[in-house]
C-alpha cells in the first residue's frame, strides 16, 4: 500500500509546504482578527489588502523577490463544455494588493487542490515569492492599530 504522504514528500517542495502553515496560519489570524466576509467564517483578503498602506503594492511591484507574480503569475482552473475543468491559458496578472494576494490565493489552489503536474521549480518560485510577500503584509501590519487583532493571533502559539 502506498503511503500518500510520502508519495508527495519529494514531490512538494519545503517552500510549498512552509506556504501551506504560513498561508493556513495567516487565515486563521485574519478570521480571528475581523478580517473576515460578512456573515461568513472565510477570509476577507480584499479588506486586509485595503487596509494595508497605501505604498504596500508598489513595495511589491518593485521587489524582485514579487516579480514572478507580475511576469508570470500562476493560470486557474475554468470549467470547460464538456463539465471537467481545464486551465483558463489567461493568467491574471496583479494591478492592486488585492489582486496580488488572489494570485497567492491561485498559486496556492493550484498546487494543493488543482490539477498540478508539479513543476517543481516553478512551483517552489511561486510559493518562495508567495511566502516573501505574506512576509511583507505581515511587517506592513504591525504597528499599525488596525491590525492589532490579527497580529494577536499570528503570535499566539508562536
Amino acid at each position: 500500500m502506498v503511503e500518500l504522504q510520502n508519495y508527495f514528500r519529494d514531490k512538494v517542495s519545503q517552500a510549498g509546504y512552509d506556504l501551506f502553515a504560513v498561508f493556513a496560519r495567516f487565515e486563521y489570524a485574519m478570521k480571528k482578527g475581523g478580517f473576515r466576509r460578512a456573515n461568513h467564517a472565510e477570509a476577507a483578503w480584499i479588506t486586509f489588502a485595503d487596509t494595508l498602506p497605501a505604498g504596500f503594492f508598489a513595495q511589491m511591484q518593485a521587489a524582485p523577490e514579487a516579480a514572478i507574480y507580475f511576469a508570470a503569475p500562476p493560470d486557474h482552473l475554468v470549467m470547460d463544455p464538456a463539465g471537467g475543468v481545464r486551465w483558463a491559458e489567461a493568467p491574471i496578472t496583479p494591478t492592486t494588493a488585492a489582486g496580488l494576494f488572489a494570485s497567492i490565493n491561485t498559486a496556492r489552489n493550484n498546487l494543493f487542490h488543482g490539477d498540478k503536474q508539479h513543476d517543481r521549480q516553478r512551483d517552489t518560485d511561486l510559493m518562495v515569492a508567495a511566502l516573501f510577500i505574506l512576509n511583507a503584509a505581515y511587517d506592513a501590519a504591525e504597528g499599525d492599530a488596525r491590525f492589532d487583532r490579527f497580529i494577536a493571533e499570528m503570535a499566539h502559539g508562536l
